[in-house]
């Protein structure tokens, strides 16, 4: 059901487009009636089928059939955009007329069938239930094993031990690891702290070059997502004598969550020094001998909840903070009971119930019930099924789409949602642009407990996400089931993937090195390829796959490559790209352009492609807009949100005029004009804006909407800070490298309301006066390479501030100085010292296993090295 959703809102998308195409594109003639009339086709059946009839579960054979030919429809009905005869478009939207006729009339013989199975338990327009916070994970039943195994990790014991996290899938091993690992006093407690989820699927450098990784990172709390090859060329060895030199001397915490083998500890282990300080290793794994074997003591080992934990953990997930309405609570405890104390299946089960009506909580108990009668020990994946069957129709694709991705794998939001859009999942809406419907459907599917948070940004939204290695397998199942997508972990040989019309159209090379690929036929019917193997060749060309609407790829993609990918909405891919006109008019279909690691030169056509959503690159060289003729008409890109890196940015009001909805720009190098910067103020949708280099005298004006701000050398003095300081709306707040000028700085009253963050780093800077009304807001407080005497002893009063990081400053002493005051300030004034405390890290460089004092309230030191 889900491919067939997506194949027909994507069909919608191509049909809009088709019907009112970019100026410059002259598509050949055709008839705009026939084309009107199979959008309205495809409306009815969105409308009137699949959206009403998005929980039948597709298990009526007649039901099944006519999914796949409302697919098979669909898809041939999208390709007549690349007919280049007017008898072949016109031919292809009569048969596609044809097609779906066939199907409602088939619709009506078994509507009254479809109708008997539509689920009661559809989602309620409006619930006043309280949800838990984005990203928190509630543990209910493990109390005993978190205090115990905290005290592991920090017994005065010097030589290195290992910690065992042992149980069944879905259990929560990871879940009582997170929340030992997040624990303020295990963080102080350690040098370097890393984290590292092992796929079943793995190498020994892919293992080691995560943790170098993690262990270079600047900071704990706000790791790097993006990869660093500079260490790849690296031999295995020669990455694991790194991370010994790495580790050698430090006391460190590594969390190796999700061993499957052995021969992973094994490989590892001998890079691993045990410097007799009390260094420890933390493993999760569902292998009790696999935990034995590597153990330093006794495993802990996780047994299921009994039933008054399986209903407090139940309740909790769908209320939150309140209780359950006595009238539920009887059945309830039912539900819960039959999840058997498995965690996983009570969250997720959770997440089913807190989306619907609480008058068809009777129907989620009864396929409960014959999920567990009918599925012995299968139990739980037949349980985590049932949040699938639940999912409304609209979710069902981007859910599905989760399978694309390795095992374990981080997940940029922004290139899921970007990615989600390009495939056409997401149904156009008024007022809210595709990305914002993609950002509530992730928020659905993170509130159904389908997916797991990661990162937040420092704005609090979502940053990365993943989803837990059960309901991983729950979507490759249900995705192979609907032909949705192929991926390595079906199929190892591109030259064994069957050539019908019914396989699926997307490929997916997430389970090592795929094999054929220089064998593989031409195949029509593939229309997204994704690769995720690092430097492994996968000679893709767009000449087998001409239909192409995705490509994303680590791997460069050479310019005639681009040039065939006629249809294409996003492309990603690594190296320099040099785009002449004829190539960027070819490309009338692009959303989305991503080109990491070198230079993408753009032409001046660039500005005649309204459909632009996303351009980004380490280095875009953007050409001045064409002027207005005959010819070139203005043309507004109402679409583009994100545009970056951009070297010498025009500042033009011309320019400004025509992105009128941007929402991040990122320019570097700028030969700016002060009469220029006064423009950014015409981008009144702008959240994100970053300017490296960009000497910023005299007058400039930014845009009320900004929510994050990053200056480099741009040297505005302190004085005029108001310009920054009166933004509404700022969050985020990070001063690079003589971003601001100047010794003194008194901010006024009222400034930086809502203000989250403060970086301050290598600017002129030595008295600082503010206090608790200019920031009332600030959570974490950076600075480094300043002259700063003194941090403001006011900051005691700001009641949300969370955190002090320190970097190297010269004034080192008289920091700690004004910290350990402000400590004793809070204290006195009775702030809670778990939440209000105040982390100061005093270190070298400022990165993780620097020698640095962490002090919380009361002058109490918990570490010093």
């Amino acid at each position: 059901m889900a491919a067939a959703y997506a194949a027909l809102v994507s069909l919608t998308h191509t049909l809009d487009q088709i019907l009112s195409p970019p100026p410059h594109h002259h598509f050949i003639n055709f008839d705009r009636d026939q084309i009107n009339f199979l959008r309205e086709k495809a409306d009815f059946l969105i409308d009137y089928f699949l959206e009403n009839h998005s929980n039948t579960g597709g298990d009526h054979k007649e039901i099944e059939d006519l999914e796949t030919r409302i697919r098979v429809a669909a898809e041939g009905a999208e390709s007549v955009e690349t007919s280049t005869s007017n008898n072949l478009l016109s031919e292809g939207v009569r048969t596609a007329i044809q097609q779906f006729h066939s199907i409602e009339e088939e619709l009506v013989k078994i509507k009254k069938y479809v109708q008997a199975k539509i689920s009661i338990t559809t989602e309620a327009a409006s619930s006043s239930r309280p949800l838990l916070p984005i990203g928190e994970n509630t543990m209910v039943g493990f109390d005993d094993h978190l205090i115990q195994i905290m005290g592991a990790l920090s017994t005065d014991e010097s030589n290195l031990r290992v910690i065992s996290i042992v149980g069944m899938g879905g259990i929560g091993k990871t879940t009582l690891a997170t929340h030992v690992y997040n624990k303020p006093f295990i963080v102080q407690h350690f040098h370097v702290c890393v984290w590292f989820t092992v796929s079943q699927e793995y190498t020994e450098k892919e293992i080691l070059l995560g943790l170098l990784r993690q262990i270079n990172n600047t900071n704990r709390d706000e790791q790097k997502t993006g990869d660093d090859d500079d260490d790849y060329d690296d031999d295995d060895d020669q990455l694991g004598n790194k991370l010994h030199k790495t580790l050698f001397g430090r006391k460190y915490l590594i969390v190796m969550d999700d061993i499957w083998d052995i021969k992973v500890w094994e490989m590892i282990n001998r890079f691993l020094p045990d410097n007799n300080n009390g260094s420890r290793i933390m493993v999760t794994t569902r292998l009790l001998r696999l935990a034995m074997d590597i153990g330093s003591c006794s495993p802990y080992q996780l047994n299921l909840l009994d039933e008054e934990q399986s209903w407090d953990l139940l309740s909790q997930k769908i209320y939150a903070e309140k209780r359950c309405p006595v009238e539920l609570e009887e059945i309830g405890r039912s539900i819960a009971k039959k999840c058997r104390g498995l965690p996983l299946a009570l969250i997720v089960i959770a997440g089913v119930l807190a989306k619907s009506k609480t008058e068809n909580w009777k129907y989620v108990e009864e396929d409960v019930t014959s999920a567990v009668r009918n599925q012995g020990d299968d139990f739980c994946m037949k349980i985590l099924s049932l949040s699938y069957n639940h999912l409304p129709i609209y979710l069902k694709p981007c859910f599905l789409y989760f399978a694309a991705f390795p095992e374990d794998f981080d997940i940029q939001v922004s290139r899921l949602i970007r990615l989600w859009v390009a495939e056409g999942f997401i149904r156009k809406c008024e007022h809210k642009s595709l990305e914002e419907i993609g950002e509530e459907y992730l928020k659905n599917l993170i509130e159904r407990n389908l997916i797991l948070v990661d990162k937040l940004e420092l704005t609090g939204e979502v940053k990365t996400c993943h989803i837990h290695d059960l309901l991983s397998d729950l979507c490759r199942i249900e995705a192979q089931k609907d032909n949705f997508i192929l991926t390595g972990k079906l199929y190892n040989h591109l030259d064994t993937l069957p050539n019908t019309e019914t396989r699926p159209t997307r490929l997916s090379i997430n389970g090592g090195k795929w094999k054929g690929m220089k064998r593989t036929p031409y195949r029509p019917p593939t229309r997204s390829f994704l690769s995720f193997s690092s430097r492994d060749s996968t000679d893709y060309t767009a000449r087998r796959f001409p239909l192409l609407r995705v490509l994303d790829v680590v791997e460069k993609c050479p310019k005639d490559e681009i040039l065939q990918l006629m249809n294409s909405r996003y492309v990603s891919c690594t190296g320099s790209i040099s785009m002449s006109s004829s190539i960027l008019s070819r490309l009338w279909s692009l959303q989305t352009l991503v080109v990491v690691d070198r230079e993408l030169v753009l032409p001046s056509e660039i500005w005649q492609m309204p459909q632009l959503r996303h351009v980004e690159g380490d280095s875009i060289i953007l050409p001045d807009p064409p002027p207005p003729d005959d010819v070139h008409k203005i043309i507004l890109l109402e679409n583009l949100q994100t545009l970056s890196t951009v070297e010498d940015f025009k500042c033009t009001e011309a320019v400004m005029k025509r992105i009128p909805n941007l929402k991040k720009l990122e320019i570097i190098c700028g030969t700016i004009g002060s009469n220029r910067l006064s423009n950014l103020g015409l981008l009144h949708k702008l959240e994100q804006l970053s300017m490296l280099c960009c000497p910023c005298g005299g007058e400039i004006v930014f845009p009320n909407s900004l929510k994050e701000l990053r200056l480099h050398g741009c040297k505005i003095p302190w004085e005029e800070m108001s310009v920054i300081g009166s933004l509404p709306n700022l969050q985020v707040l990070v001063l690079f490298k003589n971003a601001a000028i100047g010794q003194k700085w008194i901010p006024n009253e009222g400034e930086f309301a809502r203000l989250k963050y403060l970086w301050i780093h290598q600017c002129e800077l030595e008295i600082w006066e503010a206090d608790n009304t200019h920031f009332p807001c600030l959570e974490i407080l950076r600075l480094g390479y300043l002259n700063l005497k003194e941090i403001p002893s006011e900051f005691a009063e700001i009641l949300p501030l969370q955190k002090i990081r320190v970097d190297y400053n010269r004034n080192n002493d008289l920091i700690l100085a004004s910290a350990n005051e402000i400590s004793e300030q809070r204290e006195n004034l009775g702030y809670d010292g778990i939440q209000r405390g105040i982390n100061l890290a005093v270190g070298g460089d400022g990165r993780i296993g620097d020698p640095y004092v962490v002090i919380t309230i009361g002058n109490q030191v918990l570490c010093s090295y």
